[in-house]
């Protein structure tokens, strides 16, 4: 049985100063209909401290979801270095989006930039063709406003999926991990075919 731990973004209350850990009702609803008979927890975010709630809670693969960018939530970003890099230290399968394989790539020392106004108008809330690494086009839905830059994808991370219209990278990889500019959990035209990559790579992880 996989136990998913999903790490949360942190969103804030209209009328008063408080930061919650929260995450999208997608992801319920996504669970429900594709894992119904596995577990999943949602992560807060505690700084290095999560790592003992990871353990805990017994959970075999971590999820890094999307939303907010990179420095913009220091705890955020410490709770997720710290999740990750305990995930791969001890084997346990990791699946990032978006924000989540932007984190990745920072982890192996990777750059980052915010794109131009034409790279918005294909990658921000739209949904647009993805070539994967076997010549197939994909119809998938895209979230983000940054960009890897891809002389820095480390070398053990190999790209699977570029954009169709600017070659941008959309996916990557290696033993054990997984990472996706789209998000899996919201509706796009090609769901199917992004959740068949998910389960391919839990099994096969």
């Amino acid at each position: 049985m996989f136990k998913f731990g999903v790490t949360t973004r942190i969103t804030y209350a209209i009328s008063y100063d408080e930061p919650r850990d929260s995450l999208a009702h997608d992801w319920g609803s996504f669970f429900k209909r594709e894992f119904a008979d596995n577990l999943w927890v949602a992560i807060p975010n505690l700084g290095e401290d999560v790592v003992h709630y990871f353990q805990s809670h017994s959970l075999n693969v971590l999820i890094l979801t999307g939303g907010d960018s990179i420095g913009e939530t220091p705890i955020r970003d410490k709770t997720e270095f710290a999740l990750l890099d305990y995930a791969l230290k001890n084997e346990i399968p990791v699946i990032a989006i978006c924000r989540g394989m932007q984190l990745v790539h920072s982890y192996f020392g990777g750059e980052i930039k915010t794109g131009d106004e034409e790279f918005l108008s294909i990658h921000r809330a739209k949904q647009h063709n993805v070539i994967t690494e076997e010549g197939n086009v994909v119809s998938l839905n895209s979230y983000h406003n940054n960009f890897i830059v891809e002389n820095t994808i480390h070398e053990s991370l190999s790209i699977i999926a570029r954009c169709e219209r600017d070659n941008s990278v959309e996916a990557f990889r290696r033993k054990g991990l997984i990472g996706m500019m789209w998000h899996p959990e919201r509706e796009m035209k090609d769901f199917d075919w992004s959740i068949n990559i998910l389960k391919t790579f839990l099994q096969n992880k």
